[in-house]
Parts: C-alpha cells; sequence; structure tokens
C-alpha cells in the first residue's frame, strides 16, 4: 500500500507492526493514524460516528494511490464504512482506488456492513479484552488479572 492509516487506539500499534513489517521487506508506505468517535444523532436514530485526522490522506493521496486501513477489531464494521465515506466525500476524485482493511480479529456475526475485511488473522465472536485495557473492569477484576496494573493503581493512592 501507499498509505497505511491505523485507527487509534488499537489499530495505532497494529499499523506500526505492519508498516514495519512491509519496511522490512523493501516496502515503502506512508502512515498515519486517526481516530473515530460516536455521538447520538439529533434525531436519536443511533450513533452517528465522526472521522478525525484525514486531512493528511486528504491532502496527499489520490486515486492512484492504494490505502490499508488497519484496525484490531473489526466487528460492526460501522468505523470502517465511516472512515472509508467521509474520504469519498473529502478527496472526491482523488480518493484511492484500492482501499483494503486489516484487523487482528474479525467478528462476522457482529458485522453490519456489505463489507470484509480482506486480511486477518483470527474470526471470533467471543468478547475480547486485550491487556492494556481497563475499561469496564471493576478493582477486584483488575486485582486477579492484571496484578502489576493494580499494585500501580494501589501505589499512586
Amino acid at each position: 500500500p501507499d498509505f497505511i492509516v491505523g485507527i487509534w487506539r488499537g489499530g495505532t500499534p497494529v499499523g506500526i507492526a505492519v508498516q514495519e513489517l512491509l519496511e522490512h521487506f523493501g516496502v515503502a508506505s506512508d502512515h498515519i493514524a486517526i481516530r473515530t468517535s460516536s455521538y447520538e444523532g439529533i434525531e436519536k436514530r443511533g450513533k452517528c460516528i465522526q472521522v478525525h485526522g484525514l486531512n493528511y490522506i486528504v491532502k496527499n493521496a489520490n486515486a492512484a494511490h492504494c490505502l490499508l486501513i488497519v484496525d484490531d477489531v473489526y466487528d460492526t464494521g460501522l468505523s470502517i464504512k465511516a472512515i472509508i465515506d467521509t474520504l469519498n466525500v473529502l478527496s472526491r476524485r482523488n480518493t484511492p482506488h484500492d482501499i483494503r482493511v486489516a484487523a487482528v480479529y474479525f467478528k462476522p456475526d457482529n458485522n453490519r456492513t456489505e463489507r470484509r475485511p480482506e486480511y486477518y488473522v483470527h474470526e471470533t465472536d467471543k468478547w475480547l479484552v486485550f491487556p492494556h485495557e481497563l475499561n469496564g473492569l471493576n478493582p477486584e477484576e483488575i486485582a486477579l488479572n492484571k496484578p502489576e496494573i493494580a499494585l500501580v493503581m494501589q501505589e499512586s493512592k
């Protein structure tokens, strides 16, 4: 790919790994991180997804380029759809002709779009908790599953 876009947060380290692996094999790719955020729409029809940080791609990519979007989990697919839709609106005829998606985990049962990632490592329907995640865990779960982090949290009180 000419450009690699890692989605903040989980897709960023994966994007770095993909970029460095490709570079190791002599494939140069420009790379950047972007992020998405969800909010309730005015009419409360559900969550809307806003895309932040595409300016670099809009300014530097063109229709002849290939773009790889990288994330840790491809779940509903709605964030990826929002990214591609927003890129199409902002770039118009300069939108890269070849846009592909890579993820470490793909959850096909949760996918609410027509798209599937072109590349993924694992297919799962399980709830995923990554080593760096604390959100949603109570102090007992942190102490049990992440004792080093629990110790840091205790010492910082």
